[in-house]
């Protein structure tokens, strides 16, 4: 039905200062804008899809956390004013599925010689390239190796293990919240949901449909557990969402816990952090003894929209701009590339450990985009101590259910 980047067993393989982008060859006219989360790769291909403007072209980038709600309503719109959008595991599944994104098979051919467009980058539903990946993702442990090293703890395998070096540290070294984590209310919650509750080996769906399959007893001990880490994390724990947990490593707040891969470079750069080479990286801790580490593997592209009324093939050669060889190459270690000639560093190890040991990758079904928004509206009653697990499991099956009837998707 559908093909993405082979991310467990490519990713375990692959893996086994930025440069500007003066070189820029596009040809056409007109005007490309382009929204996309912010993160140091997205920073890096932003500048270089800039510096395409030059005469006729003009290029605008906009980097924002909140793209996601953006890029929706960017897509449902008469008209968007995005000629591209970056787009993930989650988010291309309900696009492609409304039909709001553009094939970009003819582009592919036509432009592979000169940019190098390997297989490795091209996400495929059936034979329709819909997406050009430029970089791996996951969230793995990140971790203060000088505390932990003082302390006399091994970088925590599981949660049980990081559960109880907090309270070791907490008791000895006098830190009083050691846990960071995403667990704002909303999508960074439910994907931590998503992340252990199939780490806890539980499944969201009825096999072959989309009937819901997560308010049983293995998510109420998902929830169990989420809510012991919640107890190690600052009292703001509900609204902290990537950018806020990277602040937490970034000025030593915290010793450990889950983060994305993608803000790993931030903890070296000494314009943004104190910590510059104090914390190291390993595989995300499994949720039940000997299961796979909680996390889940992505992919993050770039699409075009459907209803972009500029000129796509000038949008396209923007894109390959951003993501071509020597951007790459001299931005190396910012991100975890899909293109051949990236050369795995520090930054790599932990999203590597992850995928040898078995991390999923992330649910690609139309639905689990609904299951998604409702797990995350929901289960943060639980974790504030508002409702039981059971009442807020109910009430986001509930809300999936309704939600999956509106798209069609139920009966």
């Amino acid at each position: 039905m559908k093909r993405m980047l082979p991310l467990a067993a490519g990713l375990a393989a692959l893996l086994g200062a930025t440069s500007a982008n003066a070189a820029c060859t596009v040809s056409g006219s007109g005007e490309v804008s382009t929204l996309s989360n912010a993160f140091p790769s997205l920073e890096v291909i932003a500048r270089a899809m800039r510096d395409c403007s030059a005469g006729s072209v003009k290029v605008t980038t906009k980097l924002t956390t909140e793209n996601n709600p953006e890029t929706v309503q960017a897509l449902k719109a008469a008209k968007s004013p995005y000629g591209l959008v970056a787009l993930t595991n989650a988010t291309i599944t309900p696009a492609q599925a409304a039909g709001q994104l553009r094939p970009l098979n003819d582009f592919v051919a036509k432009y592979k010689a000169k940019y190098n467009i390997e297989d490795s980058m091209l996400i495929k539903f059936g034979n329709d390239v819909m997406a050009i990946a430029f970089q791996v993702n996951a969230q793995h442990l990140f971790y203060r190796k000088d505390i932990l090293d003082a302390a006399g703890i091994a970088p925590p395998t599981s949660y049980d293990e990081m559960l109880a070096a907090a309270a070791k540290l907490k008791s000895t070294a006098g830190i009083e919240f050691a846990i960071s984590g995403t667990y704002k209310s909303g999508w960074n919650l439910a994907e931590e949901f998503v992340n252990n509750y199939l780490g806890m080996g539980g499944q969201f769906f009825k096999d072959g449909s989309a009937e819901p399959a997560f308010n049983n007893p293995a998510a109420i001990k998902t929830l169990e557990v989420m809510k012991r880490l919640v107890g190690a994390m600052s009292p703001n724990a509900l609204a902290l969402d990537t950018g806020a947990s990277a602040q937490q490593f970034m000025q030593g707040q915290v010793a450990m816990g889950n983060m994305w891969a993608s803000r790993a470079a931030n903890m070296d750069d000494p314009a943004q952090s104190k910590m510059v080479g104090k914390i190291a990286f390993a595989a995300a801790p499994t949720i039940m003894p000997g299961g796979k580490p909680a996390t889940t593997l992505w992919w993050d592209g770039w699409a075009i929209p459907k209803n972009f009324d500029g000129d796509p093939e000038l949008a396209f050669q923007v894109m390959m701009e951003g993501v071509k060889e020597d951007i790459v190459r001299a931005n190396n270690d910012v991100a975890i590339w899909t293109r051949s000639i990236y050369k795995p560093g520090r930054f790599a190890v932990g999203t590597a450990a992850s995928a040898r040991a078995g991390a999923p990758p992330y649910p690609m079904v139309p639905q689990q985009a609904l299951a998604h928004e409702a797990i995350g509206d929901h289960i943060g009653a639980y974790l504030a101590g508002q409702a039981s697990a059971e009442k807020v499991l109910a009430d986001a099956t509930a809300s999936y259910t309704a939600a999956a009837k509106a798209k069609g998707l139920l009966k």
